[in-house]
């Protein structure tokens, strides 16, 4: 063949394997076609395809072959047995570098392995290339003549080009594959997905149903399918308004509710509705609209809602009946307290006339018994106290009538209070107040009682003829009083309840000690109604410290 021809001769044969490239779907058969036309025009009977092994390293024959197979009977069989390492015989050699490979003379040449198992394989001269993918070697291609033939250069680089080619149907191949597999992974997620799963085309008709549908619809596949949707999940008194809304959408292309999440009620067969949220979005499948929705029931949900809401609506009748009975309680306590007062104060100026000794002095065993009932009285006067007070600073905004007073003088008058009660047991208050302690703006009747009812508890709770001190300083406009004992202490875990009312420790109950467990309480409240704090310190066995710190300024009210 002359050289114009043939050159004319490789333009067509890159030309045709072109055109098999762009129309044929598979490697196989595009290989086939244009194996098929190099033999033509090279004149040599046999080519083969050789395929990764797919262990990731060397290549094996794929069977398919091109020619006068019948020729070479023995060269089949070697290479059908035959795998090629990288590196390897000429398809190693052409796997490993990407570029084609000429052996003249298979019987001579060292790289040609098959030729050196001492068999005559009617072969003189071969050629591979590849078929070359993003870079890497997908195929290769092999070629042979009966006769012993020097390398043809041109052939070769159209050869290389052809395989570029045929790579492009592989990677159609991978794509179409890799689509295929991300298809069914799509469909098998939407099998399997715990929301229900519906498609409708855009004539109306549901084009998809999974098996969550199935079970919330109570509807098999094969029943759904083809159906109108509106007739068999919308309920009848909005599917004209569905109709409309797909009309509406396929006309101006203007979506309402697609892609958001809303809910809604849906419809079964049977004729019950059910809340549902609903999801749908629109795609286009080779031109024609088709809508798809994810449905998820939400009757649990509603019911639970429902539920929240009627025990809230009890929970809040509940608070106000609870908060009518505090008031109802509280509005008790000041009635009987006023009135428990007046009574009392009689019988206590009744008891200290008796007392005085002003109308002769007493049978000791009537003067006891006189003791007796003032100190009882007294007792009982301090809790009308106490409850009068707790109705008075327990309240949201309690009453105060603050007066600027020296914070020495409130420690002197709450010393002076328990003066009798600490010289009874015979302890000693030892009262250490800073020379720079100014004066508070508080209300000075509360505070006292506060300051009283912390060195009551001090006595009470210590040994009799042991120490209770009494320290007052300022730092940074804060004023601290705190109230110390040596007495028995509290426990850890009873010491963040001691505030509470009507509190009492186990070693109150224990000890027998007086008191209806309001001092601490009623303390703190007129503290924090001062804007100060009230805090306690306690070891077991060693004694209590609380602390009160009020603003230098503090308003009081």
């Amino acid at each position: 063949m002359r050289g114009a021809d043939r050159e004319a001769a490789l333009v067509a044969l890159l030309d045709s394997v072109t055109v098999v490239a762009n129309t044929t779907e598979g490697l196989e058969s595009a290989a086939r076609a244009m194996m098929s036309a190099v033999c033509e025009l090279t004149g040599w009977p046999l080519s083969h395809l050789c395929v990764p092994d797919g262990s990731g390293g060397g290549f094996v024959s794929s069977g398919v072959w091109v020619g006068a197979e019948e020729e070479f009977p023995v060269l089949r069989e070697v290479t059908s047995r035959a795998r090629f390492r990288p590196g390897v015989g000429i398809v190693g050699r052409v796997a490993v570098t990407g570029e084609p490979v000429w052996s003249l003379d298979v019987t001579r040449d060292p790289l040609f392995v098959r030729a050196q198992e001492g068999f005559d394989l009617g072969v003189g001269a071969a050629f591979a290339f590849p078929v070359m993918v993003a870079g890497k070697v997908a195929a290769v291609l092999e070629f042979f003549s009966h006769e012993v033939t020097p390398p043809d250069a041109p052939l070769m680089r159209v050869m290389a080009n052809l395989g570029h080619q045929l790579g492009r149907v592989v990677e159609r191949q991978q794509a179409q594959r890799a689509m295929e597999a991300g298809r069914r992974r799509l469909e098998q997620m939407i099998e399997t997905s715990v929301e229900a799963f519906v498609a409708m085309d855009a004539s109306g008709r549901i084009a998809g149903w999974n098996a969550a549908a199935e079970r919330m619809f109570r509807l098999s596949r094969e029943q759904a399918l083809g159906r109108p949707l509106a007739d068999t999940i919308v309920p009848p008194r909005h599917r004209a308004a569905h109709r409309q809304g797909l009309d509406r959408f396929l006309f101006t292309g203007e979506p309402k509710v697609l892609n958001q999440r809303f809910e809604i009620t849906a419809w079964r067969s049977d004729g019950s509705e059910f809340p549902i949220e609903l999801a749908i979005w629109p795609v286009q499948d080779d031109g024609e609209w088709v809508f798809n929705a994810f449905l998820h029931d939400i009757t649990d949900r509603r019911n639970a809602e429902e539920a929240l809401r009627v025990a809230y609506e009890r929970e809040q009748s509940t608070v106000a009946r609870l908060q009518e009975l505090d008031q109802a309680k509280n509005d008790f306590i000041d009635t009987v307290s006023h009135e428990l007062r007046t009574p009392l104060t009689t019988i206590v100026g009744y008891l200290e006339v008796l007392t005085s000794g002003d109308a002769g002095p007493l049978p000791a065993h009537q003067d006891r018994m006189l003791r007796t009932m003032t100190r009882n009285t007294m007792r009982l006067q301090d809790l009308v106290e106490d409850l009068l007070t707790i109705s008075s600073v327990g309240g949201s905004r309690p009453v105060m009538s603050p007066i600027r007073v020296p914070a020495r003088d409130l420690v002197d008058r709450a010393v002076q209070a328990i003066a009798e009660i600490a010289q009874t047991r015979g302890h000693t208050v030892h009262v250490h107040v800073d020379t720079d302690v100014g004066s508070v703006n508080v209300d000075v009747g509360h505070i006292v009682r506060a300051l009283r009812a912390l060195l009551s508890n001090a006595i009470k709770f210590s040994e009799p003829h042991t120490p209770v001190t009494v320290r007052a300083s300022v730092t940074g406009g804060v004023i601290s009083i705190i109230v110390t004992d040596v007495g028995i202490g509290i426990t850890a875990e009873e010491l963040p309840r001691i505030f509470d009312r009507f509190y009492r420790t186990r070693m109150a109950a224990d000890r027998a000690v007086q008191g209806a467990g309001l001092g601490l309480s009623i303390a703190k409240s007129i503290v924090e109604a001062h804007g100060g704090t009230l805090t306690a310190t306690s070891t077991l066995g060693q004694g209590s410290a609380f602390t009160i710190t009020l603003p230098a300024e503090a308003a009081g009210g």
